[in-house]
């Protein structure tokens, strides 16, 4: 059987400040930082390029690996992180630059679908949310553990 991956964020880019700040008013850890001037390789094995960081970027990801409806996980995060961080989040996308995002990589099925109740919009709207959403319907010969 084949198996999704189902991925919600929240991302913060381009900031100034200290990761942990963000980490310390959102009161999430982080599950990615990048720091702005840091080196990182791009591309696979036989095409790698060395680049430089060009702004910091901060990331708190839940990852669902299952062939549930991934908006079930949308709802959950929104519940579960975005609406308690509400007012902090607002305040930091005054200033800030801060994605929702949902990315689905579909190895079962066809024709993956999303939908957002009004509330959920709602909210995202009120915090100050970029919305990015990106869908991939691959083969399994296409997955990569």
């Amino acid at each position: 059987m084949r198996i999704n991956e189902n991925i919600v964020e929240l991302k913060i880019f381009d900031f100034e400040v200290e990761h942990n700040e963000i980490t310390d008013l959102l009161s999430l850890e982080p599950t990615c930082i990048w720091t702005k001037g840091e080196e990182y390789v791009f591309g696979d094995k036989t095409k790698e390029v060395w680049k430089i960081r060009e702004k910091n970027y901060w990331e708190y990801r839940k990852v669902n690996i299952s062939n549930d409806w991934i908006g079930n996980d949308v709802a959950a995060f929104i519940e579960e992180i975005i609406i308690p961080r509400k007012d902090v989040i607002r305040k930091l996308a005054e200033q800030l630059h801060i994605e929702f995002s949902v990315v689905q990589y579909m190895y079962d099925g066809c024709n993956p679908g999303l939908y957002f109740d009004k509330n959920a919009v709602k909210v995202l709207s009120e915090c100050g949310l970029e919305l990015n959403i990106d869908l991939y319907v691959l083969y399994q010969e296409d997955r990569q553990d």
